[in-house]
């Protein structure tokens, strides 16, 4: 995980990211509203005030309806909605702006559109604020291997240090739930892309073990490596 230190910086970061794809996106398509200062517009305060209320009074708490909004985005997501995926999340955040949850789904839909690095950035955030589960950190560690292998402008030592991160997130998804065929997957896809192809063989074996099934195209891809071992 970050350095404490580190919180602040990676926070002004996540805003100037926000801000500089305000002019293509529409607010409630970026995450936080790419910085838009909702409180400023009469109208838009008034939203946000009733739609906390009312949702607040409904789940019993903001901290309660957030996460059942992250739930929801989440739901969104899986069915490729990215849309209705991030307007959810980006609720999720403004009913509670330390939910970790949001920001993995701010990362995810950023990693489905091909955006590693961007998807990276809200990781780490997620992970300031206590991300914990173990398909979360799954996703933390396939995104952080994923923006060292795309982004061909970093430093070999760079590149290392984002691959060690991601190890180190699979390891403690595994240690929560041992045995996950996705995690085991997810896994096998990061050995992927850092080039460690027979390691990537191993968790491929491991996730079908535990019941997984990994896509073909994947499978494909790795075999166009490495041919895969005789059991």
């Amino acid at each position: 995980m970050p350095q404490k230190i580190l919180r602040g910086c990676l926070f002004v970061a996540l805003l100037c990211l926000a801000q500089g794809l305000a002019a293509r996106e529409s607010p409630d398509q970026l995450p936080m509203y790419g910085g838009l200062d909702r409180a400023a517009d009469p109208h838009l305060r008034k939203v946000d005030e009733d739609f906390i209320a009312r949702v607040s009074k409904e789940f019993g708490s903001r901290e309660k309806a957030s996460e059942s909004w992250v739930d929801e985005g989440i739901r969104f997501y899986l069915d490729d909605n990215y849309k209705k995926a991030m307007q959810r999340f980006n609720q999720a955040w403004l009913l509670n702006p330390s939910n970790s949850g949001a920001f993995w789904g701010f990362a995810m839909v950023y990693h489905d559109k091909g955006q590693p690095c961007e998807a990276l950035t809200m990781i780490e955030r997620a992970e300031t604020l206590g991300l914990s589960k173990p398909i979360a950190l799954a996703d933390a560690g396939r995104i952080t291997t994923l923006c060292g292998a795309k982004d061909t402008s970093m430093s070999q030592e760079a590149r290392e240090e984002l691959n060690a991160r991601s190890e180190a997130l699979y390891q403690r998804a595994d240690q929560a739930a041992p045995n996950n065929d996705y995690i085991l997957s997810s896994w096998a896809t990061a050995y992927y892309w850092r080039g460690d192809y027979a390691a990537a063989w191993t968790k491929v074996s491991e996730a079908r073990a535990a019941g997984g099934t990994l896509p073909g195209p994947f499978i494909n891809m790795l075999r166009e490596k490495m041919p895969e071992p005789k059991e």
